[in-house]
């Protein structure tokens, strides 16, 4: 994973807008507690300040994550370093050079995540609202190309909610009345054929770690393959009973936790694609045809990558090497969900500093404050960008893909 760092000189150019040299000083030093929110340049300035203050949080919060994850890990794994390093670039360090270890003894490991990431829709709602009606503008009549937000009546289209009774894909973790054939992601509970994983249960096929009856049928402390009675945590390729998490989807008769698809149901959370009453909170995954500032809403779409939650897990390969299995198993939810937030982040951050900010300066019409906000605020960013980095290197740690030395 790769991210971009705009050094702080490029920042301060791009924040000066035309005319912020001819400011008087007492304007200017209000910054983003001074701008006019009767004025559209300064309402844009705000939904960018905004969203920098969130993602530089959210980086805040994922790093901190990644510290408590690495280290649990490492306490697991039993690594002598595992209570020294407790920020997140030493105890993802430590974990990185366990599994590195791993590695030049011949252990094979492949890990990516199998995790899905939900933007909180009430808050792109919010802002994109504050964005329309500085242009006097309605977001359900002007939107082309996709709304959502709360329906009351019928959905059809797709459901985002932490539960919402679904039969059709779930996209996320689906907790089933009936057993999902072909699990691709991570099944959790049980596995009728071609399971891949760990087995609390009886586990009937080949196990790669001690087994309490000497054989694969019984208590299998590493990678089962075959079938799994009970507390099943893997891929299973023939039936799953329990629930079964897939960030592409997968057919749900049951609860998700994530997107599923409706046709004319109920939703009791974000409903995208069409209602057949009016939509309550909504905004525009489109284009809105009329005049309110596409870098305004644009600048929305910070806030929204820094409210999103993760859930998921992992696709684990390793071979030769029971303990880091287990502990990959164990942990998999949280390593799941951090790797996929980190390349979410990593990946938006640096196109919205230069894309959006950009844009933003050069607006002649921001004023004073709006102008001295945006200094702020990049330099606010770039605080995010830097923490993102740290991330991006515990992930490639974790995950066992860091450059060995």
């Amino acid at each position: 994973m790769k991210t971009r760092h705009l050094a702080f000189p490029m920042l301060l150019s791009l924040a000066v807008a035309p005319g912020l040299m001819n400011c008087s000083a007492a304007d200017a030093a209000k910054g983003c507690d001074g701008l006019d929110l009767s004025a559209k340049a300064d309402v844009t300035v705000k939904a960018f300040a905004d969203s920098a203050k969130a993602l530089l949080d959210a980086a805040t919060k994922l790093q901190a994550k990644w510290a408590a994850t690495c280290h649990e890990m490492n306490v697991e794994l039993k690594l002598d370093d595992a209570g020294k390093e407790t920020d997140a670039a030493g105890a993802c360090g430590v974990l990185g050079a366990r599994i590195q270890a791993a590695k030049d003894k011949q252990v094979a490991v492949s890990i990516t995540a199998n995790a899905v990431c939900h933007a909180d829709a009430s808050v792109t709602a919010s802002c994109q609202g504050q964005c329309a009606a500085s242009a006097g503008c309605d977001i359900q009549a002007s939107c082309q190309g996709g709304l959502s937000g709360g329906c009351s009546g019928k959905c059809s289209g797709s459901c985002t909610a932490p539960a919402v009774e679904c039969s059709g894909v779930c996209k996320g973790e689906c907790k089933a009345t009936a057993p999902v054939v072909n699990c691709a992601g991570t099944c959790s509970g049980s596995c009728d054929a071609q399971f891949t994983g760990q087995c609390g249960g009886t586990c009937e096929g080949q196990c790669d770690g001690q087994a309490a009856s000497g054989t694969a049928e019984g208590n299998c402390k590493g990678k089962c393959e075959g079938k799994c009675s009970a507390k099943a945590s893997g891929s299973c390729k023939g039936s799953c009973t329990g629930s079964c998490t897939v960030s592409g989807g997968a057919t749900c008769s049951g609860t998700c936790n994530g997107s599923c698809e409706v046709s004319g149901g109920g939703c009791s959370g974000t409903c995208s694609g069409s209602c057949d009453v009016k939509f309550t909170e909504p905004s525009c995954q489109g284009t809105l045809n009329c005049s309110v500032d596409a870098k305004c809403t644009g600048s929305c779409d910070g806030q929204a990558k820094a409210s999103a939650s993760c859930e998921g897990g992992l696709n684990i390969e390793v071979v030769g090497d029971a303990e880091l299995y287990a502990a990959y198993m164990k942990y998999q939810g949280d390593i799941g969900a951090s790797i996929q937030a980190t390349l979410d982040l990593a990946n938006f951050i640096g196109k919205f500093i230069s894309d959006t900010g950009g844009a933003i300066k050069g607006m002649a019409e921001i004023s004073a404050a709006g102008g001295v906000c945006m200094v702020q605020s990049l330099d606010i960013a770039g605080q995010a960008s830097a923490s993102i980095d740290v991330s991006v290197s515990c992930s490639a740690s974790a995950s066992g893909s860091a450059s060995s030395k």
